[in-house]
Order: C-alpha cells, then sequence, then structure tokens
C-alpha cells in the first residue's frame, strides 16, 4: 500500500517546514561569532586592537560576510566597496565627487583601511604619512628638502586632503587660497610679504610648494628672473591693491617680448598650441617651478594632460610613457617642428642616435628602402611605434608574422 509512503513524505515536509521562516517554527540560534571563531581564531585575536570595526566588535560577520558561498573574496556579501557603502552612507557620496582618489574609484577600501581592527585611527593599515608614501613616494624627497610644511612634517596629510573625494582638484579640502588661509591669516604682516596684497583669489602654489622646498618660504626651486629679482613691474603695472595680478599685456605676448626665440617656433608647419594668448602658461608657471623651463609639471604628468585622451585609445595614460627615464623633449619639440609628431629631426637619425646597433645586420631603412604601403621611405617608424604599442621593442602587431606580411605578402 501507498498510504505509509504518503505519510512518510508529509512528515519529512513538515520537518522542511519547521526550519523555514513564516512557517511558525523558530530558525535555530547560530552563535555568532563564537561558531565563526572556531575556524577563525586569528580574527578574534584582533578584537585586542586599538580601533575596531564596529560590526567586528559587536559579533557581526554576517553583516559582511555571507556564512555559505559568495561570488566574491573573502566570502563577501557583495564587491568590496559596495559591501563598505551599505554601511558607510558618506562614502556612497564621496565616491561621487569631481576628484576621486583612485582605490575609491576601484571600490578597493582595503588598500588603505584593514576590515577588521587596526592600531591606527580610521582602521588604516598603517600611520597615514607611511601608508600615502606605499604609492606617492615623492613624499621621502619632501620630507629631506630644507623647509617642510608642517602638516607634512607631522604626517598630517589630511589637513589639507580629503581621503576619499573632493569637490576641489587634487583631493584638497577646498579650493586654493580659502585651504591656505585657514592657516595662514591675512594680517599686515602677510599683505606687506605679498607687496601689498592681500592674494585673494590668488592660486598659492604658482609660487610656493605646498610639500616642502630647499628655499625659504617653501619658495619653489626655480624662478622667474624678474620674479627673483622682485621685478613685478616687468609683467604687471600695479603692485598690490585689486589690480595686483593684472598684466602689461596678454600673456603670450609679453612672454615672446623677452624670449624671442620661441616665436619662430610659430613659422613651422605644425607649432604646439602657440596660437591662444594664454597659450605659453599653459605648459609655463610665470613665477616659480619645480622643474626646468619654468614648466608646471614633471613632463611625463604635463603632456599626458593633454595627450592620448582620446576615447578610442583601449590602454591607460601610463601605458603610453615610454622610454623610461626620457622626458617627452628628448624626441619631440616642445613648441614647433616641420614634422606632424613634433619630431626633434629625420626618423631615423633620431632614433639612431641612442639605438646605435638597431638593425645593422637586420631590416635596412634608408631612403633606397620603400614601404609599399606607403610609398615612402622605410623608417623606424613603419615598424615601430613611439608610444603604447601592445609587444615588446614598441612593436604594434606580433613580430611572428603579423607584422612582416603587411608589406611581405608573397
Amino acid at each position: 500500500m501507498r498510504v505509509p509512503s504518503i505519510l512518510f513524505s508529509s512528515a519529512l515536509l513538515l520537518v522542511a517546514m519547521s526550519a523555514v521562516p513564516g512557517s511558525g517554527a523558530e530558525m535555530p540560534r547560530v552563535d555568532e561569532p563564537g561558531v565563526c571563531y572556531q575556524c577563525h581564531d586569528d580574527i578574534e585575536e584582533l578584537l585586542s586592537q586599538r580601533y575596531v570595526h564596529e560590526a567586528f566588535s559587536g559579533g557581526q560577520c554576517s553583516s559582511c560576510h555571507n556564512p555559505h558561498a559568495s561570488d566574491h573574496a573573502a566570502l563577501l556579501q557583495g564587491a568590496v566597496g559596495e559591501t563598505c557603502e551599505s554601511c558607510h552612507d558618506e562614502l556612497r557620496e564621496e565616491s561621487r565627487r569631481a576628484t576621486v582618489h583612485p582605490p575609491v574609484a576601484r571600490g578597493e577600501c582595503v588598500e588603505c583601511h584593514d576590515p577588521h581592527a587596526s592600531p591606527y585611527a580610521s582602521i588604516l593599515e598603517q600611520p597615514a604619512p607611511d601608508l600615502c608614501e606605499g604609492c606617492h613616494s615623492e613624499t621621502k624627497a619632501w620630507l629631506a628638502r630644507r623647509v617642510v610644511h608642517p602638516p607634512v612634517a607631522e604626517g598630517e596629510c589630511t589637513t589639507c586632503h580629503e581621503p576619499h573625494g573632493s569637490a576641489a582638484g587634487r583631493l584638497l579640502r577646498e579650493d586654493v587660497p580659502g585651504l591656505c588661509f585657514t592657516c595662514h591669516e591675512q594680517d599686515d604682516a602677510f599683505v606687506a610679504k605679498h607687496r601689498g596684497s592681500r592674494m585673494e583669489g590668488a592660486d598659492c602654489g604658482t609660487c610656493h610648494d605646498p610639500h616642502g622646498s630647499d628655499q625659504d618660504h617653501l619658495l619653489r626651486a626655480n624662478q622667474h628672473q624678474p620674479f627673483a629679482q622682485g621685478k613685478c613691474g616687468s609683467c604687471h603695472p600695479a603692485q598690490g591693491g585689486p589690480e595686483a595680478f593684472a598684466l602689461k599685456e596678454q600673456p603670450r605676448e609679453l612672454c615672446l617680448g623677452c624670449h624671442p626665440s620661441i616665436r619662430k617656433a610659430g613659422a613651422y608647419r605644425y607649432h604646439h598650441i602657440m596660437d591662444g594668448q594664454r597659450s605659453c602658461l599653459e605648459c609655463h608657471n610665470a613665477h616659480t617651478s619645480n622643474g626646468e623651463a619654468m614648466l608646471t609639471a614633471p613632463q611625463t604628468v604635463l603632456c599626458m594632460r593633454c595627450h592620448f585622451n582620446e576615447a578610442e585609445r583601449k590602454l591607460s595614460k601610463e601605458k603610453y610613457i615610454t622610454h623610461d627615464g626620457m622626458d617627452c623633449s628628448n624626441c619631440h619639440l616642445p613648441h614647433g617642428a616641420n614634422d606632424e609628431r613634433l619630431l626633434k629631426g629625420d626618423k631615423v637619425a633620431l632614433c639612431s642616435g641612442c639605438h646605435e646597433a638597431a638593425h645593422k645586420a637586420g631590416h635596412p631603412v634608408g631612403p633606397k628602402v620603400i614601404d609599399p604601403r606607403t610609398e615612402e621611405p622605410v623608417t623606424c617608424l613603419s615598424c615601430h611605434e613611439l608610444h603604447g604599442a601592445p609587444f615588446k621593442k614598441y612593436l604594434p602587431l606580433n613580430p611572428e608574422m603579423d607584422l612582416c606580411i603587411q608589406c611581405h605578402r608573397k
């Protein structure tokens, strides 16, 4: 008979239903986090740290971890950033500001924070200056300079910078000069040092290095000659007052008045951003600079602000920085050239200046060897890219076959 079988199946169904929420029976209570510590005793030891994550100290392991299975490492309930945002509402807002710290943008909160506990405030992996130095290696050089900005010397990076996101550039807590005036009072002594100006609306960083300098008053290492000599009147008509930053004439004409050799670059077939009246200020600081030629930043940073921004480029900007240790101006002329890439000279001679032995016993180059694709002489750039090539030796295609058959089809 089938009746006993049906009765037995019904009994199993009732037992199963007793474990289902809403079935009228209570779920079995789990000793959380005790059951977790049976295996993860090393995690339990972290409770003795000075700063402990609230969810961890409350024994709520399952607020971040799924106890059974997950699509994410460490059995997290979701991706790291999403898991953190589920409690930290402020992070959601900070991560959508104009400037976002790269680890935050990637959702990798654990690059800076320990998810359980730490001896450091905000559950940081390391004290703030050491932690920041892990990515920002230049901090060592700042600390070695003769004059160091007090927040930098004290390791208080967050005095000036937001750690997650900011409406201002460079993750600053607010725009300059407002940020600077939170510490530097605009009193009579301040105005006297700045030639009668309260510096409202100024960019303090055009003269001062915000981290460290070997010059007094944190002035940047290299100074424009009129500035160094205190001859502000060379460029500005007024000393102090609301017109203190006015110029005698448009920046381009003002600069070319002292640097006439640069004007000649305008006669080249291709000239680099020299047509606008403020074009000089796109690259140069008119007062001080830590780099040569009064550039506003190292060349690999400065040039990348405009170049390789095209949407179709698939690699990150850093992948286009090639020839390690060389500046862009080693190969390119910064103001103008007759070559569309602003190269300094002949495409073969330019490369062979460094690569002396290249192709002496290999593929021929020069005016006697014609590229069938362009009907122009074969140069180094016929096979090699200058930037962002996917294969070694800056080759754009696989050298085993794909590259060669572009010309050698028989």
